[in-house]
């Protein structure tokens, strides 16, 4: 009888351990999500530092799990936006979201959403080979007279692109109308070189075109951070999604600016994983020079509180209401899009 009363014991103990241990699961499942979070991105170099999520540790640091999914840039948004598809978050551009606002939150109530912006490629610029061509500055980005002069000449940008909106935004700041001025729908490429054998006065340049510019003796006329627009990178997420992972996503946006500020704590150092991983995922190889000359092109603000006071506040070096407000004015003028889309606000992790 003795035996059997032990044996009952032991039997109870053990389902009541089952049990608790059950509970224990179940409370580590609830409190940090069924599945791992996962983060489409493409192999670019600015995006590559999200890779030392797992190397610092930050998914413990968090208690959240983030998977990468690497894809075609393009493929991204789609696949954030289509419940279903595979992604619970992406990188994604905040321009290129804001012109395909409407398609994509056509068919029903749970709209994406742009939720944070991280940093801006900033490297954008108008070049030229002219002497008459005036250089613009933030000191006189709003002197009209100046202004007049360089949108008289010949301008080439491709339409609708980030070099088209700021043409826009400068015509605009000085009250010029935009059908006046000359400009030419050029592909950067073929704008670059219209601008060496003179067909062009100016035209607009990236880092490949703004290196060739300066070394066959022509010079910048207008960049990005004079203009202070530019347009930002940032995650994008289902709304439902977003309301039933916050924390998750919150986490996500931390351990971004985590990993940002590791890379630029020691960049010679501490671009070991980041390069690993484009050397295996992208086609173009890059040394330590290259990438940190890429990167030289881009802001990106080390902590959480800076990219609130840069991106988030009107006084900050590229605030969003500017460019959101710039690339909605110019998408409705150009008809791209019949209904503004919203451009904020983000969410405050």
């Amino acid at each position: 009888m003795k035996e059997m009363k032990r044996g009952l014991v032991a039997l109870l103990a053990a389902i009541l351990i089952a049990i608790l241990a059950g509970v224990g699961i179940t409370a580590f499942w609830s409190s940090s999500g069924s599945s791992p979070l996962r983060l489409g991105l493409a192999p670019y170099q600015d995006l590559a530092m999200i890779v030392n999520i797992k190397p610092l540790g930050l998914d413990k640091k968090y208690n959240t799990q983030v998977e990468l999914v690497t894809m075609g840039w393009e493929e991204i948004l789609p696949s954030v936006a289509t419940l279903g598809r595979g992604l619970d978050v992406g990188f994604a551009s905040y321009v290129e979201y804001l012109t395909k606002y409407n398609n994509i939150n056509a068919a029903g109530a749970d709209p994406l959403l742009f939720v944070f912006p991280v940093y801006v490629f900033k490297g954008g610029a108008f070049v030229t080979f002219r002497d008459d061509v005036p250089q613009l500055t933030a000191a006189n980005i709003r002197d009209k007279s100046i202004v007049s002069q360089f949108l008289n000449k010949k301008i080439g940008a491709q339409k609708s692109s980030l070099y088209d909106m700021m043409i826009f935004r400068l015509s605009r700041l000085n009250d010029i109308d935009l059908k006046s001025v000359q400009l030419i729908d050029t592909p950067m490429d073929q704008g670059f070189l219209a601008a060496q054998q003179g067909s062009l006065d100016i035209a607009s340049a990236g880092l490949t075109q703004l290196t060739e510019t300066l070394r066959r003796g022509g010079r910048s006329v207008l960049t990005m951070d004079d203009l202070q627009f530019a347009d930002f990178t940032g995650f994008v997420v289902k709304k439902s999604v977003y309301e039933k992972r916050k924390k998750e996503v919150d986490d996500l946006i931390r351990m971004w600016f985590d990993c940002v500020d590791f890379v630029y704590s020691d960049i010679d150092k501490n671009s070991k994983d980041s390069l690993a991983y484009l050397n295996g995922a992208a086609s173009t190889r890059y040394t330590l020079e290259e990438y940190k000359l890429a990167l030289s092109q881009e802001y990106l603000p080390r902590t959480l509180s800076e990219a609130k006071q840069e991106f988030l506040s009107e006084n900050g070096k590229f605030p969003y209401q500017t460019i959101g407000r710039t690339a909605v004015d110019y998408l409705l003028l150009q008809g791209t899009v019949r209904v503004a889309p919203p451009i904020g606000p983000f969410i405050d992790p």
